[in-house]
């Protein structure tokens, strides 16, 4: 086990919860190793804000083999996170959050402008995915080729996934949908 690679996914869930970016245990962070060999992933129905080191599994890629002292699996889109991976050899970094103003937003007719501030202006609209169920084959296959030109997406219905080079990345582009979420929130309500 890759002790800085389980220190980096710590701090970042810790992170997300003390900025109000997760509610209950709905969420997974993944970092692939240098050598593109494991993942290391939350395991299913961890709390983001009591994560510790059992609390992150060590996954190979090419068969989805782990270990675990205490009975613990990996998070339900473990396929989803290696399917990102195999599509993005620049991206080190996956954050799945249900945020709660950015997924205001997946559950609504709403769609999420970008703005300026987090690089580029690719589109209008942060892309969107179709709702599949969560852990799904269907899902993890849509959702990771909707990032192959994305860094940011929304699930329909479900949450917002953001990548990046590093988890700092990562994190950081995770708060800035939250952020730009919220603004766009407020705006429509002092328009009401």
């Amino acid at each position: 086990m890759d002790n800085i690679i389980i220190e980096q996914i710590i701090n970042s869930a810790h992170h997300i919860y003390d900025k109000g970016m997760i509610i209950g245990k709905a969420g997974n962070i993944s970092i692939i190793d240098d050598n593109r060999e494991y993942i290391y992933i939350t395991a299913s129905g961890t709390d983001f804000k009591s994560l510790k080191y059992n609390d992150i599994l060590k996954v190979k890629l090419d068969d989805l083999s782990y270990k675990s002292n205490d009975d613990k699996v990996p998070s339900m889109e473990t396929n989803l996170h290696i399917g990102v991976y195999k599509n993005r050899n620049d991206i080190n970094s996956v954050v799945h959050i249900h945020s709660p103003y950015a997924t205001g937003f997946a559950f609504s007719n709403q769609k999420l402008r970008q703005q300026e501030g987090f690089g580029e202006i690719t589109g209008e609209y942060i892309k969107e995915v179709d709702y599949f169920p969560p852990g799904s084959k269907t899902l993890a296959e849509n959702a990771s080729d909707a990032l192959k030109n994305e860094d940011a997406i929304i699930l329909k219905n479900h949450g917002i996934i953001c990548i990046g080079k590093n988890i700092d990345e990562a994190t950081l582009l995770s708060e800035y949908i939250e952020g730009i979420a919220k603004t766009q929130y407020i705006t429509h309500v002092l328009n009401l």
